[in-house]
């Protein structure tokens, strides 16, 4: 009897779960957590995202004390100079007991940046009075490429190669948090470690990157140099008048390469902080495990509430392909802001306008915050590599409520990135290209709650095939929550997948069935695949679930964070706007 009343109120409950809704994969459970169901019979789930973010989430990002005031110059100078030689006196102080050193405040006013101006230094923040046309504007003079802000170093982590240990598991379900080694004696709760997942001919040729298909490009000015050089990669045509630009996948290449802290140590049991994004399968490798450190990875950085533009040459004009004219000067500020190695930093309320890429995080950088900041109109050509809005190269990297015009890849993913990250309620406009893991297998984002829209808009998560130089494979583990959009593809690569939940059509001026279509056929040209826009705004192999309306809860991210901090950490992250 006592069974039976159980397996009523089950039953009940997974009723009223999807009355509401709810997904099949993740819904509150009796006590109102989120559960997490396997999507196949190996284990994996879908990832908790909410340690991305400063601090891993939930964390309101600090006040800190004004030590410096730089008020602007008449513009005839370099205000670069000053600026940085303020970073240069305060990184001489002491930090305080939470390891900051104090704020730099740029009274409003307009000031000449003729370098790029850099922050290696850790606790110091920099903060404007504005990021209106009003506020404090800081506008690139030169006409060079170059950063406007550098924070972080170019450091790199070093191995500690008596702690290497082989995992032993057979398989390690992406979205859990527990290994198994040889030997875990060597470790202790606290190491900071690297659960690398190597790329094995094998994996390659299992997910068909041996063999991505062949992209030929005409040889513009076919010197004898050229020729040589394509005749020695093996990638001239006979006739000598093209070259095949397609690069497969070669072994330990794709290494992905987790940064982690261990929490407990049982046996040879070890336990992480934060869940893998990517199954670790001994078929394909499976992985090892070692502690690094850093010789210098500053943190504690944060910019604020300030506005970047450059001067350009507007006489340099291009045309777009329905022949309006647009500017392309590209000898200018190239790039907002770069994260190199650094950890917990934080910007928001910064504006970018007329730069060519907005926000970049590199390789090495790791919960970072861009919260409610713009990225508006940039000067560049409409083409490869540019216009590049919110950049994630890095892990545990949080962007929310940020918005983009007149950018390409707009919410975009760098090659081999190992996750978790998390586009969290953005939103970008008159797309010219699609939001996406970008290249190369990049793992674990989540996309949640946003919107695109513009003649090229498009979420895409799949194959990318010979678009690059191969990009192919450009993302598993990837989860489109409650977003919009004209079209989303969703793709499923073999030994991993995709999904899209909840998410929904976006109707704009330029999505008519006919230019629809035309963005999948990029997708199926590259990759060999025959998807068919049937009026539902997603295609795709991936695990869809839609039904015209968004699920519940309406945030994963926010729900994700809720669950494991409470609800003092969401009013921390969403009441700071």
């Amino acid at each position: 009897m006592r069974f039976f009343v159980i397996s009523l109120i089950s039953a009940c409950f997974i009723i009223t779960v999807c009355a509401q809704n709810y997904s099949k994969l993740v819904y509150p459970g009796v006590d109102g957590k989120l559960v997490y169901v396997p999507y196949n019979d190996k284990g994996d789930i879908i990832p908790d995202f909410s340690y991305c973010g400063y601090r891993a989430g939930g964390v309101r990002t600090p006040d800190i004390p004004i030590k410096i005031e730089i008020v602007p110059g008449d513009f005839s100078t370099d205000d670069s100079k000053r600026i940085q030689g303020a970073i240069q006196k305060l990184a001489k102080e002491k930090p305080d007991s939470n390891g900051f050193r104090g704020t730099i405040l740029l009274k409003k006013g307009r000031y000449n940046i003729q370098n790029s101006i850099k922050i290696p230094y850790s606790g110091i923040v920099l903060r404007g009075e504005g990021n209106g046309e009003d506020g404090t504007v800081l506008i690139g003079t030169s006409a060079v490429k170059y950063n406007m802000f550098y924070i972080g170093t170019t450091d790199k982590p070093v191995q500690n190669k008596s702690s290497l240990q082989i995992i032993t598991d057979d398989y390690i379900p992406s979205g859990t948090r527990e290994i198994t080694v040889e030997d875990a004696s060597i470790f202790r709760p606290g190491d900071a470690v690297i659960i690398e997942r190597p790329s094995t001919a094998d994996w390659i040729r299992a997910i068909g990157m041996d063999r991505i298909p062949d992209s030929w490009s005409r040889i513009s000015n076919p010197t004898a140099e050229k020729l040589k050089k394509y005749a020695d990669e093996g990638c001239l045509s006979e006739d000598k008048k093209f070259y095949n630009t397609t690069i497969q996948w070669k072994p330990g290449s794709k290494n992905l390469r987790f940064e982690r802290t261990i929490v407990k140590v049982d046996g040879n049991r070890i336990t992480l902080d934060i869940p893998l994004t990517n199954a670790l399968q001994k078929e394909y490798g499976g992985g090892y495990i070692y502690k690094y450190s850093f010789k210098n990875r500053p943190q504690n950085i944060g910019i604020e509430n300030l506005r970047g533009e450059c001067i350009f040459d507007k006489n340099e004009v291009s045309l777009t392909s329905s022949m309006d004219e647009y500017y392309s000067d590209e000898k200018h500020v190239s790039q907002f802001v770069v994260f190199g190695a650094c950890e917990n930093v934080w910007v928001k309320k910064l504006t970018s306008k007329y730069i060519d890429n907005g926000f970049k995080s590199t390789i090495w950088s790791r919960f970072i915050t861009v919260e409610d900041c713009e990225y508006l109109d940039p000067v560049s050509v409409i083409t490869g590599g540019r216009r590049y809005a919110y950049h994630i190269q890095g892990q545990m990297m949080l962007v929310q409520r940020c918005y983009a015009r007149n950018g390409r890849h707009d919410f975009v993913l760098g090659a081999t990135v190992a996750g978790p990250n998390a586009f969290v309620d953005n939103k970008a406009e008159l797309c010219h290209s699609f939001s996406e893991p970008h290249q190369r297998w990049a793992t674990g984002c989540l996309y949640d709650n946003c919107s695109v829209s513009g003649p090229e808009a498009c979420i895409n998560i799949g194959n990318r095939g010979f678009f690059g130089t191969g990009h192919g494979w450009s993302g598993a583990q990837m989860v489109v929550w409650n977003c919009q959009s004209p079209i989303i593809i969703v793709m499923s690569p073999p030994t991993a997948q995709n999904f899209s939940i909840g998410s929904v059509g976006l109707k704009d001026m330029w999505s008519k069935d006919k230019s629809i279509q035309s963005r999948i056929n990029q997708i199926n040209k590259a990759s060999g695949s025959n998807m068919q826009y049937m009026g539902i705004p997603i295609v795709g192999n991936g695990h869809i679930e839609y039904s015209g309306k968004q699920m519940l809860p309406q945030y994963l991210y926010y729900t994700q964070l809720k669950d494991r901090l409470g609800d003092n950490a969401i009013d921390n992250v969403i009441l700071e706007k």
